[in-house]
């Protein structure tokens, strides 16, 4: 049995992982294999996946959101300390590890954990916990801030790395400087808090994988800078007698149009809108007949059961839909069958994404819609990632998104890739997603 550190690196597939191929970093491994990720491919539904050995139709972490409108068994889960309107209709990155309907694979087994920027950990997923927590100002400020498990480990770390850099996590000027920060505090926690498993997520990858798609000269530029920041990470592990472990959560792949389900509904009068206090449109989730929570290329659809059959021949004329899945058979033979998950799941072409817009027009588009919002806007926006400079507000054309996922890989090279120093578990080409929580379990 050994400490295990588990670093999983967004957007790390087979493609890049070999372009590090040398080196203490991505290249130091013994064993390598590929990762089947589950429907969504996306941050918090690999998460919960990985980290319960079950699929998301079992877990309920069905994307990076839930829709919450009218559904008290997730509304009392909700962090309601800001925009808990909002919130209440449709609300992505919830934080709660109440939100994840099994236990993770750890429990019960006597071992000391900590999870580090894992979505879905607070308070108690884990022995230690350490995940940003944003707060919001009356006037609309964010302040930065983590929240961690014992409380004071957050400020220990900020008096010696200085505080958490949020702005380099997301938005804009998101970059190298959060993944650094986190290796930073993920080796303090390894050598000071003595645990058995370690859970922590790089993000670095994924910012210019979207920006500019997986062939753009900026992503070598990223690989050397992770690598130098795994290779940190890794020293410590194995120099106190651990093993370490990198999965990649899903594959990013160039995309070149967009689809905007909701424009489409509220077109054929199936999405109303109601007004704001300034005359801007917002879902009017009471009158409508269906809604599309989107996220990068997956879409749950919820709509009004007696207009399903209705809803779904209106969505597969969307150019840019591979699939519509409709019913507890075919959501399940994707792993998505689950309370949570919309009537119709829509999955994109390899080449597509979903925007969450409704608007005909930046007129009609209220005040959050231009600026870094992740819990008011009722979708993943990518284009936070964009600053549109002369009218100081993030950019608003959905062109300039050139990379996504979600959907499975079709091309090999794209699948996760798992870079590991303990043997990985018999299987047949692709390691499930759903197979690592008990090959994890039986390692430590």
């Amino acid at each position: 049995m050994a400490r295990i550190c588990f670093i999983v690196v967004a957007g790390l597939d087979g493609n890049l992982s070999n372009r590090c191929a040398t080196g203490a970093g991505l290249g130091s491994f013994q064993h390598r294999g590929s990762l089947e990720p589950v429907i969504p491919a996306v941050t918090s539904t690999m998460q919960a996946t990985l980290s319960t050995g079950v699929e998301p139709g079992r877990h309920g972490i069905i994307a990076n959101g839930l829709y919450t409108f009218g559904r008290t068994e997730v509304q009392r889960h909700l962090d309601q300390g800001s925009f808990a309107e909002f919130r209440r209709q449709t609300s992505f990155w919830e934080q709660a590890n109440a939100l994840v309907q099994v236990p993770r694979f750890w429990a019960g087994a006597g071992k000391r954990v900590a999870m580090l920027f894992w979505q879905q950990s607070m308070p108690d997923a884990a022995d230690i916990v350490l995940t940003p927590k944003p707060e919001h100002t009356s006037d609309g400020k964010t302040v930065t801030a983590c929240w961690s498990n014992p409380a004071d480990l957050y400020p220990k770390l900020t008096a010696e790395l200085g505080p958490f850099p949020l702005q380099a996590y997301w938005g804009p000027f998101a970059g190298a400087a959060s993944t650094q920060w986190i290796v930073k505090s993920a080796v303090r926690v390894w050598k000071l808090q003595r645990v058995d498993l370690e859970l922590v997520y790089l993000p670095l990858l994924d910012y210019n994988l979207q920006r500019m798609g997986p062939d753009h000269p900026a992503v070598a530029a990223d690989l050397v800078a992770l690598d130098q920041s795994v290779a940190e990470l890794l020293a410590v592990v194995r120099a106190d007698g651990g093993r370490a472990i990198v999965c990649g959560d899903y594959g990013v792949t160039a995309v070149s149009r967009c689809l905007m389900p909701n424009r489409l509904l509220r077109g054929a009068g199936l999405l109303r809108t109601r007004a704001d206090e300034q005359g801007k449109l917002l879902v009017d989730y009471q009158a409508s007949t269906a809604f599309a929570m989107v996220d990068h290329q997956v879409a749950h659809v919820y709509c009004d059961q007696r207009h399903t059959d209705s809803v779904r021949r209106l969505l597969e004329g969307l150019a840019g839909v591979e699939h519509v899945l409709a019913g507890s058979a075919e959501l399940r033979a994707w792993g998505l069958d689950s309370p949570r998950s919309g009537q119709l799941v829509l999955l994109a072409a390899a080449d597509a994404w979903f925007a969450h817009d409704w608007w005909e027009s930046d007129a009609e588009k209220p005040a959050w819609q231009f600026t870094v919002d992740i819990h008011r806007k009722p979708g993943y926006d990518p284009r936070e990632m964009f600053l549109d400079a002369p009218r100081r507000c993030i950019a608003q054309d959905v062109a300039l998104v050139k990379g996504s996922h979600g959907i499975r890989p079709t091309d090999s090279g794209h699948a996760p890739v798992v870079l590991s120093d303990v043997a990985l578990p018999a299987h047949d080409g692709r390691l499930p997603a759903a197979a690592v929580a008990a090959w994890l379990h039986a390692t430590l």
